[in-house]
């Protein structure tokens, strides 16, 4: 069984029919229903945007292993040998693996995001492989925020050859490595009294590409540092150019559905771009024995960030009259 379709837009009048229906789809899978019943739920008496309310209180109680803390910090979740081997299963029909080719051959920017401290590396990697192959790009943005490495980091970081403690210092090896030698950029920034206020950008041009790395500010500077919410706003009301108008964002595979609908509602419907995502395939991720492995309760914490996302986007894109529940 395929992967069911995931929300794009395309900058046309049939973008929110669309978009709303791959939704509903996805929502309503055999394999979203197949793991909700293996842990005690039932999908079959909701539909639209009532499923949706009841995933997200329904995953809420059962794949939230994270409570707060960064992905690398959760505890164990101490899922059954069937619960494990039916997400192995499940979660690739619902597109958080195999997502790895672009539908267009060109587009004015490729956005990757920020995260721990291998997507750094890996990311831009596959970026560069995809360009090598043909794909025609004129912006290539590494977008993310000023987080400090924790857990197991420091460490990786040391292997992978990153200097510096935070996203922003994996995420410019990362470019360089894999688009180098790049010499100095050239730095914009904005230093705040509150750290999680500033920002920064670091560009080159190479190649007739321009590339950059963007540290975003958060907009709850005094509680937390940025998120992915936060760098998709700031780079498309900020460090974007009005000829930037179709985007592909390249994220980590398990992060696609999640980051599909956050991109789509944040720089689709907001701002109007033709917005898509992909996932990096094996080879780009392929660290040897650092490679980042994936388990069976990190697939159904994304698959939570999915439903909330998509529910999201669901009350963006609502049926005129149809109340909008997402909060």
């Amino acid at each position: 069984m395929s992967a069911v379709e995931l929300p794009t837009w395309r900058g046309a009048p049939d973008d929110a029919v669309r978009a709303r229906a791959a939704i509903d789809r996805w929502a309503g899978s055999l394999a979203m229903a197949r793991l909700v019943e293996s842990f005690g739920g039932t999908t079959g008496d909701h539909e639209g945007r009532e499923l949706l309310d009841y995933l997200d209180t329904f995953s809420a109680a059962h794949w939230d292993f994270r409570r707060g803390r960064e992905r690398n910090l959760a505890p164990d979740a101490g899922l059954s040998t069937t619960q494990s081997a039916l997400v192995v299963e499940e979660v690739p029909r619902l597109g958080l693996a195999g997502i790895e080719r672009p539908t267009r051959p060109h587009y004015d920017t490729v956005l990757l995001t920020g995260g721990m401290v291998r997507a750094g590396i890996v990311k831009p990697r596959f970026v560069a492989r995809l360009v090598e192959g043909g794909l025609s790009v004129s912006n290539i943005v590494f977008l993310g925020g000023f987080r400090s490495f924790g857990g197991d980091e420091h460490a990786l970081a040391a292997a992978l050859g990153v200097v510096g403690g935070d996203e922003v210092f994996a995420m410019l090896a990362g470019m360089r490595q894999a688009f180098g030698p790049l010499g100095d950029p050239v730095v914009d920034r904005s230093v705040a009294a509150k750290p999680h206020a500033s920002w920064c950008e670091y560009s080159w041009s190479a190649g007739g590409v321009r590339l950059s790395v963007v540290a975003a500010p958060s907009s709850e500077p005094w509680a937390r540092r940025a998120n992915t919410a936060d760098t998709f706003r700031f780079w498309a009301a900020h460090r974007r150019s009005p000829t930037e108008r179709s985007v592909l964002v390249v994220t980590t595979p398990i992060y696609v559905p999640y980051q599909a609908a956050g991109a789509v509602e944040l720089l689709g419907v907001d701002h109007g771009l033709a917005v898509e995502t992909i996932g990096v395939d094996a080879v780009a991720s392929d660290l040897g024995a650092l490679t980042q492995q994936f388990l069976p309760q990190h697939h159904l914490q994304e698959l939570r960030s999915a439903i909330r996302a998509m529910r999201a986007l669901r009350a963006r894109v609502a049926l005129p009259g149809e109340h909008p529940s997402a909060g």
